[in-house]
């Protein structure tokens, strides 16, 4: 799609008021995209199900996305994996997070948050007791960043799934492969 076709399909989306789930992985949506497609997502309250995977967003899609994912109240499943949010990015959106207290399932995975990210997302898992599953895998997130996420991963009672690996959470070197 890119950016142009994100602009084209906004306004059919916004009048999907009763549509419940939303692919639109591997677009290259970018920042440009992210910004138009906002508007059309604050519209879809109905929506449980959303997955803008691999398309580029970077913090400053992120940003633009945050006050429309914010209103989806309904939204139980969120793939936001590989976009290159990094810390910006956690942070932008996890204001929007925490307010999404029906989600299951959350992927931030493949978006180097670092530490500071994983100290963004903690503070929003805090509200999400419904939290099942989640993916934070490939973030960099050492050991300073499973630190911070800790307090929030022990209340979460429901949580059936967790992933972490290749974050590096010891304050050892970073494996090698062979």
């Amino acid at each position: 799609l890119k950016a142009e076709g994100a602009t084209a399909l906004a306004g059919a989306l916004g009048r999907m008021e009763k549509m419940t789930q939303l692919d639109l992985s591997y677009n290259d949506l970018a920042v440009e995209g992210a910004a138009a497609v906002a508007g059309a997502l604050g519209r879809m309250n109905k929506l449980t199900q959303l997955d803008l995977s691999r398309n580029y967003l970077k913090a400053e899609g992120a940003t633009a996305l945050a006050g429309a994912l914010g209103r989806m109240d309904n939204l139980t499943q969120l793939n936001i994996s590989w976009n290159e949010l990094k810390a910006e990015g956690a942070t932008a959106l996890a204001g929007a997070l925490g307010r999404m207290e029906k989600m299951t399932q959350l992927d931030l995975s493949y978006n180097d948050l670092a530490v500071e990210g994983a100290a963004a997302v903690a503070g929003a898992l805090g509200r999400m007791n419904k939290l099942t599953q989640l993916d934070l895998s490939y973030n960099g997130l050492k050991a300073e960043g499973a630190t911070a996420l800790a307090g929030a991963l022990g209340r979460m009672e429901k949580m059936t799934q967790l992933d972490l690996s290749f974050n590096v959470l010891s304050d050892g070197e970073a494996f090698a492969p062979l």
